[in-house]
């Protein structure tokens, strides 16, 4: 049945001091906009205005009933002059306008309604009423309840959840990305039945589009377990977040991989929560840095088959020592457990030598035939050729997954991240333009490594794509999934992102730019100019950088670019002194004391 949607959007109370341009300061006010229920005699859901420039901007989701909901004031009032005194809908008090001038208890109030979203709305509430315990440290979750309520109002779920922080670089950021679990498996949306999902902020991506790009094209091109995804906008304790990506996550809860779960094999043959067995091998500081270590749990007994079901990690040697399980390769490729997150050591001692097989036939330049027998050429073709084609420097680095089923070989995937690819990355790095769509770069990536002295990239160790586009049998490959599949499929996407996409998520980004002072300016009309250039320069560089594959697929990448020869030389230097060190340590029993 469908639930008309009640919205309580301001309710200022909470702060004693208001500091608005033009206003004295320390005035309290309520007001409200709601669908009010005549039965109950009562409004049901809060949603606060945001403050800026001295004017309060109401963010009004799709869901609310224009015709319906309220806007009310607790007390006598005038707005745009006439007294008011009563509540009344907000088309008979805003009509055609967007701004109303509210004078109440001998202040005055300019408030301005956003309503161009056209998406679908989560409402979060804390158990603290806050998120200062989450923003504390991204590990710090909350319980608390949830509704999610689509365009037109109708109630998809309402129950608890729990919540905390995501990400890496994106947790550093103004706006947080966020997991949330809910009490119960729903399939929102049509995206799968599970618990488990994430919150995308997507805020270093102003087009709100980059991610959507990437995980549609990799769905049509046939790559299993690809992030299903919906736009949202989220409101947290009242309080207007911006526009989100809701997404499965990467794991095997539900909608997303398809495999065994052997950790909670593990657990029932256990009988006991795996996280609190005694942790082992190489689990310190540098220990991302030490080429063929690894890192377990002291699990005394495991299921029969741990053949699978797994999910591994490429991650940076900088963020390994914040995971609970992993293995760094003998090429000093760290990875990190998905699943199981707390992995024994014989589970650990399979899968490492299992992907260490793999490394060692991609290395050696195997034939296609050789390798297919353990890897899916078919995944690493397709992983290879979504991540080049969105020019994405992660590619080969972190936020890259395998998943192996159990008796069965590694495949490449699902994908992930892409809110800095399609050109939202001016670094340059190993000589690599990102911003370039006419630039092949996938092929030329090199290991970010860290050493024992801080410094960031100071090997120049090639990626497994890197010397697997020097391969003909991996190039005829690629450029056979291109041409039968990868191609229509990013066409398809880049046509759906343009026409359909974009027209659906432009409101939410519009109210998003405001809330978070995206184009510094308020203005309706100039955002929507500069964020019609932000999704045109996207769309643009994915249909560029499709042309640039198709002209090029079939070209075998050895002239990838080169440091000069003196810092190639000095790199050298210091690899070699690294080297040094990281052998002490390990020959010493130094792994966890340092």
């Amino acid at each position: 049945m469908k639930k008309i949607t009640a919205f309580l959007l301001a309710m200022i109370m909470a702060f004693s001091v208001l500091a608005v341009a033009g206003y004295a300061d320390g005035h309290p006010v309520t007001a409200y906009i709601a669908n009010y229920d005549e039965a109950e005699e009562s409004y049901d859901r809060v949603v606060n205005w945001y403050e800026d420039d001295g004017k309060y901007y109401f963010f009004i989701p799709a869901s609310v009933d224009y015709d319906t909901a309220k806007f009310y004031i607790p007390g006598n009032a005038t707005v745009d002059g006439a007294a008011y005194n009563e509540a009344k809908t907000l088309t008979e008090v805003f009509g055609d306008k967007s701004e109303i001038k509210v004078e109440f208890d001998g202040w005055t109030y300019d408030v301005v309604i956003i309503k161009e979203s056209k998406v679908a709305s989560v409402f979060i509430s804390t158990e603290s009423g806050s998120l200062d315990f989450i923003h504390a440290q991204k590990g710090n979750e909350e319980e608390g309840t949830i509704e999610i309520a689509d365009s037109e109002g109708n109630t998809v779920y309402d129950g608890e959840l729990e919540i905390k922080g995501r990400g890496n670089s994106t947790w550093q950021m103004e706006k947080k990305p966020y997991n949330i679990k809910l009490g119960d498996k729903v399939n929102l949306f049509g995206m799968g039945k599970t618990k488990k999902w994430s919150l995308i902020a997507n805020h270093g991506d102003t087009s709100l589009i980059r991610n959507a790009l990437a995980y549609e094209a990799a769905e049509k091109a046939g790559m299993p377990y690809s992030p299903q995804f919906t736009p949202v906008d989220v409101y947290i304790n009242n309080d207007y977040m911006g526009s989100y990506l809701l997404t499965t996550r990467v794991g095997i809860d539900g909608s997303s991989v398809d495999i065994e779960d052997l950790e909670g094999e593990t657990e029932d043959v256990n009988k006991d929560d795996l996280d609190t067995y005694a942790k082992g091998g190489a689990y310190g500081t540098y220990a991302g840095l030490l080429e063929g270590t690894k890192k377990w749990y002291e699990i005394p007994n495991d299921p029969k088959d741990i053949t699978g079901g797994y999910i591994i990690e490429m991650e940076l040697a900088n963020r390994y020592a914040d995971e609970a399980s992993g293995f760094v390769t003998t090429r000093s490729q760290p990875f990190t457990m998905k699943t199981p997150e707390y992995a024994s050591k014989a589970q650990i001692e399979y899968i490492s030598g299992y992907y260490q097989n793999v490394e060692d036939a991609i290395y050696n330049g195997d034939s296609m035939d050789k390798l297919d027998k353990i890897v899916d050429v078919e995944s690493l073709a397709k992983m290879y050729l979504i991540n080049e084609w969105a020019s994405n420097m992660d590619a080969s680095l972190t936020s890259t997954y395998f998943y192996k089923p159990a008796g069965d070989k590694l495949y490449a995937g699902p994908v992930w991240d892409f809110d800095i690819a399609f050109g939202n990355n001016d670094l340059e790095r190993f000589g690599n333009d990102y911003t370039d769509p006419t630039k092949w770069v996938a092929c030329y990536s090199r290991m970010y490594r860290n050493t024992v002295f801080g410094k960031w990239d100071i090997d120049e160790q090639p990626t497994v794509y890197n010397v697997l586009t020097k391969n003909e049998g991996f190039v005829d490959a690629a450029e056979n999934v291109w041409n039968s599949e990868v191609k229509a499929a990013v066409t398809e996407t880049v046509a759906w992102v343009k026409d359909t996409y974009v027209p659906l998520v432009e409101g939410s980004a519009v109210a998003n730019a405001i809330r978070w002072n995206i184009y510094g300016t308020k203005d309706v009309s100039a955002i929507k100019a500069e964020y019609s250039k932000d999704t045109q320069f996207v769309i643009g560089f994915a249909g560029v950088k499709a042309n640039t594959i198709t002209n090029g697929i079939g070209t075998v990448h050895n002239d990838a670019p080169q440091t000069n020869a003196v810092v190639k030389f000095f790199k050298g230097f210091l690899v070699g002194i690294n080297n040094l060190f990281e052998k002490a340590i390990v020959a010493f029993g130094l792994e966890n004391k340092i």
